[in-house]
């Protein structure tokens, strides 16, 4: 019997962390559906999510991850990445942790910054660089370390590690976990 029988196994963390890249690898070595709770997102709306910030406000994106987060909490035996905030509010939490392993992953603050500087489409960092994107990814960081916390597994994310290797390492994890 292996920690993820019969459950959903739900990737989070902050942005840039991977959770998508790994959780597709993951999804791939156990043989089971992937989802990405934005790309959900991003179908439900018709639009981006930049361009759901830019209308419609990180609310109203909260209002579409909570709807998304229950939908997929609903299924079974799914690998799930969530966009880094889905776990922020206490009833997406409790859904999550209800049927499913939650693995979060980590990176420090430098590999964090250099991902997020390579990209333009992350509404909360959007145009920031240098000083003031090291400042942002603290802030963010700080206000939803506590939750990322309480993941039941945690891995760090590394440049040196591709994608495939980093599931690879979480998937010999958990199936030699004693």
């Amino acid at each position: 019997m292996y920690p993820w029988d019969g459950k959903n196994i739900y990737f989070m963390g902050f942005m840039g962390t991977g959770k998508s890249k790994v959780g597709r690898a993951f999804a791939r070595l156990l043989g089971r559906p992937f989802a990405d709770s934005d790309d959900l997102i991003v179908a439900r709306a018709g639009m981006p999510v930049e361009q759901i910030f830019k209308q419609r406000g990180e609310e109203e994106f909260r209002v579409l991850e909570d709807e998304i987060v229950d939908e997929i909490s609903r299924r079974s035996q799914w690998v799930i990445s969530l966009g880094g905030g889905a776990v922020l509010r206490q009833a997406n939490w409790e859904k999550l942790q209800t049927s499913g392993l939650t693995i979060c992953l980590e990176a420090s603050l430098e590999v964090l910054a250099s991902r997020l500087a390579r990209k333009n489409d992350r509404p909360l960092v959007r145009g920031l660089s240098g000083e003031a994107l090291h400042n942002r990814i603290q802030e963010l960081y700080s206000a939803r370390a506590q939750v990322y916390a309480r993941a039941n597994y945690h891995f760090q994310s590394r440049e040196e590690v591709s994608a495939a290797e980093l599931a690879e390492e979480i998937f010999l994890y958990l199936r030699d976990e004693p």
